[in-house]
């Protein structure tokens, strides 16, 4: 067994050797994950405009001229039983004449006998509801008596929760991607590295050195690269913003413990580099 202050020492002399190159291999990680950093802030504070514009959705619910004004309130109480439903308005046919009016401009229902439009009651819901959601409710309202039809902007909901998905496959991708660049960069880094010193590796184990002591410092510098270049990028990332301020949308952050799991884990995956860069070293 290495003693606890002799692997340290060693760990010290192996990250002060092949200083350019780690220093290299460092402003890379540096760079590659300043980019996750600014991806995931993007993905948050698309998904925070996303999940407003979601929030505001309301759903029109056009009633029959059959219906008598007698039992409208019969009719709001069935629509105020639905799940998510949190407040209702009642619009008239003269509410609806002014709203067109106001809309179109004055005397677009000028020359009509009568004023064609329907009463309808708006819903208003008190959670996020999903098109699948929506389509289910409208399916429901269509069968009661007296529903006309039913408006809930389908079209712009849809591409909303299509464009939604295309972002979460995107960071798929582009984490994968990152992924791939930070262990092929720690990989490459520690097999220049151990190239260099594969000569003093030979003699290290010709006096009894176990594969611990050669490796060991590899993973040290892999993970201890990989974390502080996590954490300087979100410094720097946190610097620029206060920097900078947006007056059409906020820019949402992760939480203090997401990063440091986040930082972690590219650590870890920087460790992971480091060992595929070296393994062919320790079994020749």
């Amino acid at each position: 067994m290495i003693r606890a202050g002799r692997f340290l020492r060693q760990i010290s002399r192996h990250m002060r050797r092949e200083k350019r190159l780690s220093l290299g291999s460092f402003l890379v990680l540096a760079i590659v994950l300043v980019l996750v950093d600014l991806f995931w802030i993007a993905s948050g504070t698309i998904n925070n405009e996303y999940r407003k514009l979601l929030t505001n959705v309301r759903m029109e619910v056009f009633l029959s001229d059959t219906i008598p004004d007698s039992v409208l309130t019969v009719v709001k109480d069935a629509l105020a039983s639905f799940e998510g439903v949190s407040s209702i308005d009642y619009i008239s046919k003269d509410e609806a004449a002014r709203q067109l009016q106001s809309q179109f401009g004055s005397g677009i229902l000028d020359g009509l006998d009568e004023n064609p439009l329907p009463r309808s009651f708006v819903l208003h819901f008190n959670h996020l509801l999903h098109l699948g959601d929506l389509d289910a409710m409208e399916s429901r309202l269509q069968r009661l008596e007296g529903v006309d039809g039913v408006e809930f902007g389908r079209p712009w909901i849809q591409k909303i929760e299509h464009s939604g998905k295309l972002l979460r496959r995107i960071g798929i991708i582009v984490g994968t991607l990152i992924l791939f660049v930070v262990l092929l960069t720690m990989a490459n880094t520690n097999r220049l590295t151990a190239r260099s010193k594969s000569r003093d590796f030979f003699q290290l184990k010709l006096l009894g050195a176990g594969p611990s002591y050669v490796l060991y410092p590899f993973l040290a510098e892999g993970f201890l690269s990989a974390f502080i270049a996590a954490a300087l990028g979100w410094v720097l990332v946190y610097y620029l913003a206060d920097q900078v301020s947006f007056t059409t949308f906020v820019l949402v952050f992760p939480n203090i413990p997401d990063i440091v799991i986040y930082s972690l884990v590219a650590g870890l995956t920087g460790m992971i580099g480091a060992y595929l860069g070296i393994r062919r070293l320790l079994i020749s």
